[in-house]
């Protein structure tokens, strides 16, 4: 097959992580004393970080089940079991933290596809969902913590009313969108080929799900439960380092650092992260060498436990990690192109 040379755009889109996460390292690299970094590291409290993984641990089992609702509401997911989808949110997960460019979607839409047999774009729509579902519940988390501050930044207070119109407006444009689905397929038909038209139908098919009421309540109670379960981790693995520490600096952190990755960031968000956790931290008058070393420890540990997870489920259920790579390889490669 012959391969077309990606356009300037698509090379930017795929390398602009690299001076993003270059300049975060490079800040942090300047602010703190490493030092001092390290013996807060060496001071983290075993039990608190124990506590941390316990909790990451249920975080782990509880994310994949509002993703199989979604993909069981398209009507194509009936075979999707709950192992099945805990594997591929865990697979995702790790391949998103190893590769860059989301490349752990591409990933999860092929096992769905795989294990349950569920098309690649009702797949796509569930992942889509899901993924604004965080969106919803990392801003839903800002928000009750800039209730509970008495000071905050400006550029926060006045970017946060600005991300949130601009996420009720991709919201409206999905509804219009939805509304006349007919319309934007005669559309998508003068303007796409062929083949991309059946994934398409698919997409907005599954997106329409969110449409109806059990649906809809069964997103909101999945999403405050997950995002329970990170604010209460996050707690722990600060507890294990930080003095004096208050619920709402957990709360505020886990909010700042997930919308952090809305900037184009390393594989497992290296740099971003940490950069993100850093300034969360300092709006409470915590200094950057302790918030540096929560920032570090949590981070490390939730991957490596996460990795582990991902491979033993993928050793345990036969899956060949070569084809599996291979997949996202080629789909990483198409998005350039």
């Amino acid at each position: 097959m012959t391969q077309t040379a990606p356009s300037g755009a698509a090379r930017l889109l795929r390398w602009a992580w690299i001076p993003v996460t270059l300049a975060a390292l490079a800040g942090l690299a300047l602010l703190v004393d490493w030092k001092t970094v390290g013996r807060e590291l060496a001071g983290a409290s075993l039990p608190e970080l124990a506590a941390m993984l316990a909790i990451w641990g249920l975080w782990l089992a509880v994310r994949p089940m509002r993703m199989r609702m979604f993909v069981r509401a398209t009507g194509h997911g009936d075979r999707l079991t709950v192992n099945d989808a805990f594997g591929t949110h865990a697979v995702g997960n790790s391949v998103n933290s190893l590769l860059p460019m989301r490349a752990g979607e591409v990933a999860m839409i092929w096992l769905l596809h795989k294990r349950a047999n569920v098309p690649a774009g009702s797949g796509a729509s569930a992942i889509v969902l899901d993924r604004l579902c965080d969106l919803f519940g990392a801003l839903g988390l800002l928000l009750i913590a800039m209730s509970r501050m008495s000071q905050m930044p400006e550029t926060i207070s006045q970017g946060v009313p600005i991300f949130a119109a601009a996420l009720i407006a991709t919201l409206v444009v999905f509804a219009i969108g939805l509304r006349f689905r007919g319309f934007v397929m005669r559309l998508a038909a003068r303007v796409l080929p062929a083949k991309i038209l059946p994934p398409l139908g698919h997409l907005l098919d599954g997106l329409s799900v969110l449409a109806r009421p059990r649906v809809a309540l069964g997103a909101m109670l999945w999403t405050a439960a997950i995002w329970s379960l990170i604010a209460a981790s996050f707690y722990f693995g600060m507890d294990a380092i930080l003095p004096d520490l208050r619920p709402t600096m957990a709360i505020f952190t886990v909010a700042v650092i997930s919308l952090a990755f809305l900037v184009p960031a390393a594989p497992g968000g290296i740099g971003v992260f940490h950069a993100a956790a850093v300034f969360a931290l300092s709006i409470f008058g915590v200094p950057a060498e302790p918030a540096l070393a929560f920032a570090i420890l949590t981070h490390a540990l939730t991957f490596v436990f996460g990795l582990c997870v991902a491979l033993a489920w993928v050793l345990a259920n036969g899956i060949n990690p070569r084809i599996l790579t291979h997949r996202v390889d080629e789909a990483t490669d198409s998005k350039g192109e």
